[in-house]
C-alpha cells in the first residue's frame, strides 16, 4: 500500500508539470521587443477593470486574462487606436509580461474588425 502513494504523487506532479508547460508553451517571445506575445480572439471585455479575456487558437486553447491601462498602446493593424475600439470576437496580438494565465499588456494590436 505504501508503494502506491509515492507512485501516485509522482504521477500527479508529472501531470501538473506537463499541463503548466503546455500553457506556457503557448506564449512566444516577440523577436523585435523581447516581450511575451499571445494571439487569439477576444471572448469578453471588462472596461471597468481594464481587462479582456483572449482565447488562443490551437490544440490546447488556453484562455488569458489581459490587463491593460492608460500606458498600454492600442493599435488597429499597426495604426493608432483606443481601448474603446476593442470588441468581442476581434483577433488581437498582445505583447507584454505573462505570468501563469494572465498577461500585463504593453501593446494590443487589433488585427480584424468584428
Amino acid at each position: 500500500m505504501r508503494r502506491g502513494i509515492p507512485a501516485v504523487m509522482m504521477l500527479v506532479l508529472g501531470l501538473t508539470l506537463v499541463l503548466s508547460i503546455g500553457l506556457y508553451a503557448q506564449v512566444k517571445k516577440d523577436k523585435a521587443t523581447g516581450l511575451d506575445r499571445i494571439e487569439g480572439n477576444i471572448q469578453s471585455i471588462n472596461k471597468d477593470k481594464s481587462t479582456i479575456t483572449v482565447k488562443q487558437g490551437g490544440t490546447v486553447n488556453p484562455v488569458w486574462q489581459v490587463n491593460y491601462d492608460a500606458k498600454t498602446k492600442v493599435t488597429l493593424r499597426n495604426k493608432p487606436a483606443k481601448a474603446e475600439d476593442l470588441k468581442d470576437g476581434m483577433r488581437v496580438i498582445v505583447l507584454g509580461k505573462a505570468e501563469k494565465d494572465a498577461i500585463t499588456a504593453t501593446r494590443i494590436d487589433i488585427r480584424d474588425e468584428k
